[in-house]
């Protein structure tokens, strides 16, 4: 309860900074994510999945994170950006506890086709 109240006034903290900037600096701050001007205020990831989920993911299916985030870092930045809306994170933190980073993510994984792209070697 303690981390999502934490995470709820770091998101209160992060809107009031967005609306601190005017309109040209939140289009370059979009931009520079990868998001369209009118996402920028809207995206406001509620669990901790890209910071955690995300590279325990990867690291599940033999891909090292840490290779995808300095090696190929818009596929990276992408990943985190998809995983930060996705709906299924309790689900998502079920399997990888489980240890079974495949299981059903193809059907609620946002980010499985850029996963299996990577997995393959599809992504250079």
């Amino acid at each position: 309860m303690s981390k999502r109240w934490r995470r709820v006034l770091g998101n209160r903290r992060s809107a009031r900074e967005l609306d601190a900037l005017s309109p040209a600096d939140r289009f370059r701050l979009a931009e520079d994510v990868g998001l369209a001007g009118s996402d920028v205020r809207r995206f406001n990831c509620t669990h901790d999945g890209p910071e955690r989920l995300m590279p325990l993911r990867l690291s599940a299916l033999g891909i090292d994170p840490g290779y995808v985030k300095h090696g190929l870092p818009a596929a990276y930045r992408d990943l985190e950006r998809v995983c930060a809306t996705c709906k299924s994170a309790h689900r998502c933190e079920r399997d990888l506890a489980r240890g079974d980073a495949q299981a059903g993510m193809s059907g609620y994984c946002p980010n499985a086709p850029t996963i299996d792209a990577l997995v393959v070697g599809r992504i250079p």
